[in-house]
């Protein structure tokens, strides 16, 4: 049945051969991989990994866990009862994600609040509703750590958080 379908676009590797009056399509899966290859995604994703392992990936973890102990540490000692951490407190059990629920806000409005501070999050369900459903939770607040971030993010996100205070008044 692929071989009667039609391939939707035309060009690059989809080409068998090109005549003045018509073409001929390559076999398949390769009729259907019309234009040129992703080239500059190969070299970017090189360049990427030669970056990363040019600062090692053992440093890149060990950053990670560093910035996640510093975010669990911070929150927690900051709002108490009032924020919800899902997931291990040990840093080691866990990626550079902390997922959560602030106060009685819903995770949009305190995803908004963070926004207008700069500071970037994710809040939803995170494709991941049967856990939601586990969890007893509609969705989260969900922060990530990453190379590029240092402890002022941290302080930047702790911040954010307090200032959910003056426009909720919670």
């Amino acid at each position: 049945m692929l071989e009667a379908l039609p391939p939707l676009l035309g060009g690059g590797n989809m080409i068998d051969d090109v005549r003045l009056d018509g073409f001929t399509c390559a076999p398949v899966p390769a009729r259907f991989e019309a234009g040129t290859p992703a080239i500059v995604e190969a070299i970017g994703f090189g360049a990427a990994v030669d970056y990363l392992n040019s600062i090692g990936m053992a440093a890149i973890r060990r950053h990670e866990m560093d910035l996640t102990r510093y975010a669990l540490d911070s929150l927690n000692a900051r709002f108490g009862s009032e924020i919800v951490i899902h997931g291990p407190n040990n840093v080691e059990e866990r990626g550079g994600v902390i997922s959560f629920a602030f106060r009685d806000l819903h995770p949009h409005d305190v995803s908004q609040v963070l926004d207008e501070r700069n500071v970037c999050v994710r809040a939803g369900h995170h494709c991941a509703k049967p856990l939601m459903r586990q969890m007893g939770a509609n969705a989260t607040v969900r922060a990530s750590m990453y190379l590029y971030n240092d402890h002022r993010d941290i302080d930047a996100l702790c911040d954010g958080l307090a200032g959910a205070t003056d426009i909720f008044g919670i």
